[in-house]
């Protein structure tokens, strides 16, 4: 099986548009919506072991037909942000990064939330480990 891609005619000849640019831009739209769980933004030790090893960035899967483009998206979502809302904030700037950079209309985009996990407390520890050195001395 071929790479998927998208095949734009226009008056100036054809533009062709692999899959994994759109997997790319799905992903950092995705990235950039609050409450999503990110490998980089939590640390790559407590959270991996957490889950047993468990990626929790997002996976994109595009699936296409001719032309009609259609996105899947599993993603972990922080306990405290509504998960309905965080869901919609990934479909809403997933649709429009994509039309917008690419010019292909997206026909939908399905997102499966598998987890909801346990915020991130890392910079109150490092805030609360400065607080207790500066009463020390």
């Amino acid at each position: 099986m071929g790479e998927k891609k998208i095949e734009i005619n226009d008056v100036d000849g054809q533009i062709t548009i692999s899959d994994d640019v759109l997997t790319a831009i799905a992903k950092t739209a995705t990235e950039q919506v609050d409450g999503i769980v990110l490998t980089h933004k939590r640390g790559t030790g407590g959270i991996m072991g957490l889950f047993g090893g468990e990626d929790p960035s997002p996976t994109i899967r595009i699936e296409m037909d001719d032309n009609d483009v259609r996105i899947r998206i599993t993603i972990m979502t922080e306990y405290g942000h509504p998960v309905h809302q965080v869901a919609q904030g990934v479909q809403e700037n997933v649709k429009a990064d994509i039309e917008r950079l690419t010019g292909v209309p997206v026909n939908g985009i399905d997102v499966y939330v598998t987890k909801v996990v346990p915020a991130s407390d890392d910079s109150v520890t490092e805030e609360e480990q400065g607080d207790s050195d500066d009463t020390k001395g």
